[in-house]
């Protein structure tokens, strides 16, 4: 296995934003520690703040108040052009509606992350991510062409093939059906324990939330264990 990921650290987390002439407060008074390489789960309603939990400690927003900690940085503390590059570094992201780029071939969504790091073994990397996922023999196929759930592996690939020690997940089987969905978690579950990369997945799913080492849910604006 390889090093695990950091550890996260929310302390006294505020987060709110403007709606017109109101503000909306998402978080209040948020903490929380994910030990490193952990796999946590996070539930809540919509719109209760589970993607800004995302955005911040991926360093894509900043909170209002409090701290946000991922392994040795203190994210609020570093410039728009550091986050930026500790998200190319360190950070691999899925999503719910895979994101892959439609002009590109799978092997070439899965180059353009190592081409930003200028990895010099990316193609032999890409192909050996797409063999875990069991799709090497659509490496030069175009999204379209392919399956939801065959889109989502190659997601999940490109989140992985930097090689980042933080995975964060939104709703990774949010559009794919329940048989579809199960297959992508298990194997995302089984490519994340390989690699004892820490996962932070926000989800719906009480399966892929079972999965996981530990449970969180966001009440209130506060973050609380399930």
């Amino acid at each position: 296995m390889n090093q695990k990921g950091p550890s996260i650290e929310l302390v006294d987390v505020d987060k709110s934003y403007r709606e017109g002439e109101r503000t909306h407060a998402v978080l209040r008074g948020a903490s929380a520690v994910v030990r490193a390489g952990e796999r946590v789960a996070i539930l809540g309603p919509s719109g209760s703040g589970k993607s800004t939990l995302l955005n911040l400690v991926s360093g894509i927003d900043l909170p209002d108040s409090g701290t946000v900690r991922v392994g040795n940085a203190d994210l609020a503390t570093l410039s728009e052009r550091e986050r930026t590059l500790f998200r190319r570094i360190h950070v691999g992201f899925v999503f719910q509606f895979f994101n892959l780029l439609p002009t590109l071939t799978v092997l070439e969504n899965l180059l353009l992350p190592l081409e930003l790091t200028g990895s010099a073994d990316g193609r032999e990397r890409a192909l050996a991510l797409l063999a875990s996922v069991g799709l090497e023999q659509r490496a030069d196929t175009f999204p379209d062409r392919l399956s939801g759930g065959e889109q989502q592996r190659v997601a999940i690939a490109r989140a992985l093939v930097h090689g980042p020690d933080l995975l964060l997940a939104d709703e990774p089987t949010g559009n794919l059906d329940e048989d579809t969905g199960e297959r992508v978690v298990e194997l995302l579950d089984d490519l994340v324990r390989k690699s004892g990369t820490t996962l932070v997945v926000v989800t719906h799913s009480r399966e892929l939330a079972r999965r996981m080492d530990r449970i969180l849910r966001v009440d209130h604006g506060k973050l609380l264990e399930a």
